[in-house]
């Protein structure tokens, strides 16, 4: 029957979808059409194919060529479709009798020669693979040689590298010299980071609160005068996270894969910090079609923006959404995607626009009115979703220049980890999620403190008029400070901590 059936990949946004390729030869005027909402770039695949056929050592059928990708009504834009089309017609046309290309899916761009070029994404493609072979055993993958050292860290996955369309024929039917199947190569292990929590002298308060958030997956907001040590902080936060579970780290290089900053596969958590001027587009994410941003970047790992009321307030005020659902929508014209935005946000500024504002030496220029406006740049119901925020002293000269770095001690990077990690595992017992993710049954429910506390809860939130959004976050970071006690019940003492956290965000820095 002149009919072939293949399968491919592509991508919608950074989730996978399975697309079949259907191949009919029928009787007419010799034709190529290629239907389902196919993208110029796999258009023009019609004479990429046709002279890799002929130049390969296949006959390019005189008939009616008809390429269907399913699902119809999903649009395609990548040259991956090119390996499958060629052997669908091949086999089609009765060239490869006896293949069987069920078991398979197929990716790979072609030259004019026949021989298979590197594609964009290769370890994504990968990815997305394994999880088509988890649902079917038997699959395997085909994809470009030049691909395959790319895709070796994905396991529990069959993967063949062809150079050529000719060899990938020949392998499907049996002939000659078979494929290779490639070698799965042994997981990473997390990478020590060459920056440590030990070479930070004094700002005790600030360590302290990092560990709750990291302890806790709690947002955090550092306001300090300039060079108090604000960055430097922040960028010592991931080194107290623990690594990323396997299956986290392969969608996480995947993601960065789709982006195109490589292929590598890495356990630590990213860590992003984009410059106060991008685009709501580099943030966000968007395009036609929608592309990840950073915040998608930044998932199950810290996204830190330094200087944050100088960011765009539109691109600041779309946070909102991933900080409390996790993901992020984006909808464009005929294409629309979810992104997953799961990230611990750290942000930091200076309290007044010459940045003086509290310091003990200097002198703040600014009117009253101008420090209203500059801290106004954080609106209310995004400032509502910061857990905890804490100021950065600077630090006294003589303190900075004798004080000595214990790399083994507790309040190193390492010490801080072992916290984190084992607060965490108490939280994932009790409730299988971080304190930070609570739903609001939850926090009824593992929240509950003594009636000491709760008294002090109640006077603090009549007396500052809190949302029930705040309430529930003081709640959750009480249940942090309990947890890193090794507390079962939260005390006064833990609601009055994340009080004091809490109260920084309303008034003057």
């Amino acid at each position: 029957m002149p009919l072939a059936t293949l399968h491919s990949l592509t991508f919608q946004g950074v989730k996978p979808i399975p697309v079949q390729i259907e191949v009919h030869l029928s009787a007419g005027l010799p034709s190529f059409a290629i239907v389902g909402l196919a993208d110029t770039e796999i258009r023009e695949s019609k004479e990429r194919v046709r002279s890799a056929l002929i130049n390969s050592g296949f006959e390019f059928p005189s008939q009616r060529i008809t390429v269907n990708l399913a699902p119809a009504d999903l649009p395609k834009g990548t040259a991956v479709f090119d390996l499958a089309i060629a052997l669908g017609i091949a086999s089609a046309s009765g060239q490869l009798k006896n293949a069987s290309l069920d078991d398979w899916l197929f990716a790979g761009e072609l030259s004019l020669s026949g021989a298979l070029k590197g594609t964009r994404s290769p370890f994504a493609l990968a990815v997305a693979a394994r999880r088509e072979s988890q649902r079917h055993p038997a699959l395997k993958f085909m994809l470009p040689a030049c691909d395959l050292p790319h895709s070796q860290g994905v396991p529990d996955l069959e993967m063949y590298g062809t150079p050529t369309l000719f060899d990938a024929a020949a392998h499907l039917v049996g002939h000659g010299e078979p494929l290779e199947a490639a070698r799965h190569t042994p997981s990473p292990k997390a990478v020590d980071d060459p920056v440590d929590f030990a070479e930070v002298t004094g700002h005790d308060a600030a360590k302290h609160a990092l560990l709750v958030a990291a302890a806790g997956q709690h947002h955090v907001r550092l306001v300090g005068s300039p060079g108090s040590g604000k960055s430097m902080l922040a960028r010592r936060l991931g080194t107290i996270l623990p690594p990323l579970p396997f299956d986290d780290a392969l969608d996480v290089a995947a993601i960065r894969s789709l982006k195109g900053e490589g292929n590598a596969l890495s356990l630590n958590r990213p860590f992003r910090n984009p410059h106060a001027g991008s685009s709501f587009m580099a943030l966000i994410g968007g395009g036609n079609p929608p592309m990840p941003g950073e915040i998608t970047l930044a998932h199950q790992g810290v996204l830190f923006t330094d200087e944050v009321l100088e960011f765009d307030r539109r691109s600041l005020e779309s946070l909102r959404e991933p900080l409390e659902t996790g993901r992020i929508n984006v909808s464009r014209a005929g294409h629309q995607a979810t992104f997953p935005s799961r990230f611990l946000w750290i942000c930091a500024h200076n309290p007044c626009p010459c940045g003086w504002l509290g310091h003990p030496e200097k002198n703040c220029r600014c009117t009253p009115e101008q420090i209203r406006r500059y801290q106004g740049k954080l609106s209310g119901p995004l400032a509502d979703r910061l857990d905890i925020s804490v100021e950065v002293h600077p630090i006294a000269p003589e303190l900075l220049i004798q004080g000595k770095p214990d790399p083994q001690g507790e309040g190193s990077s390492r010490g801080l980890k072992l916290r984190v990690e084992k607060t965490r595992k108490v939280q994932l017992d009790r409730q299988g999620c971080l304190n930070g993710e609570l739903t609001a049954g939850q926090v009824q429910q593992h929240c509950r403190s003594d009636s000491e506390g709760e008294r002090l809860l109640l006077q603090f939130a009549h007396k500052h008029h809190l949302s029930s959004r705040a309430l529930h976050r003081i709640s959750r970071v009480a249940r942090t400070l309990a947890d890193l006690d090794e507390c079962t019940d939260i005390q006064r003492r833990h609601l009055a901590t994340a009080i004091q956290y809490r109260k920084s965000l309303h008034g003057v820095a």
